[in-house]
């Protein structure tokens, strides 16, 4: 009996060290799809599309760039949190000079993955990951809640001949006769966003009125 006992109270120490570990090592389970390092820089060609059907004529202008992005600097936050700096470049061709034209910031904080674009912070992923996990995106900007959905997790990526795995998050899908919006993002494991889609059409008019846009990734060197 008493061996009985001693091997019980094992067993349950041992679940206990487990779970314990678990809680400190889940958080950081899918970190590697947003990756920061100094020097990271991914270059995207964008192709967009702008509609304005409802006047007299047809009106439908087509857009092809690029932008590249590059983690120029890691600096400490107010809170003491690492943050890094990330400039954005645009270029129509690809003999084209690179043209600085934004700044921005990221950092991995509280299990959350955040980016600053034009002084409004954006929730991209909450960790740990899992599947059909959904978060408000606008939980930390004043432009109301928009839920945030992984719809896809750990699906297969090609990029440049090598396979990785990938997640999809759902920030917008409204469809009904009066407009459709449509918008997700992408990530690669030890990439990060690869993949951009963001449809905003007016359809309730006799013509449509909106944009299609379109991001993907052409390089990435960290």
């Amino acid at each position: 009996m008493k061996k009985l006992l001693f091997l019980l109270g094992t067993l349950f120490v041992m679940g206990a060290c487990n779970r314990n570990d678990d809680s400190v090592v889940s958080p950081q389970i899918g970190t590697q799809y947003f990756p920061l390092k100094i020097g990271q820089t991914w270059v995207y060609k964008v192709d967009s599309i702008a509609y304005d059907d409802n006047g007299p004529t047809q009106a439908i202008d087509t857009f092809y760039y690029q932008y590249k992005e590059q983690v120029i600097e890691a600096i400490t936050d107010d809170t003491g949190q690492p943050l890094y700096l990330i400039n954005r470049y645009y270029r129509l061709h690809d003999s084209d000079t690179w043209q600085q034209v934004r700044n921005y910031s990221a950092q991995v904080i509280d299990n959350k993955a955040q980016r600053v674009e034009e002084n409004t912070r954006y929730v991209k992923l909450v960790f740990p990951l899992k599947s059909r996990n959904t978060w408000n995106g606008n939980m930390f900007n004043a432009k109301g809640s928009q839920i945030y959905k992984l719809i896809d997790f750990e699906f297969p990526y090609t990029f440049q001949s090598s396979s990785y795995k990938s997640v999809k998050v759902e920030q917008a899908n409204i469809l009904n006769f009066i407009e459709e919006i449509k918008r997700y993002e992408k990530y690669a494991e030890n990439i990060g966003m690869v993949e951009l889609l963001y449809d905003s059409l007016n359809t309730q008019t006799t013509g449509t009125k909106g944009f299609r846009y379109r991001l993907n990734l052409m390089s990435f060197t960290e």
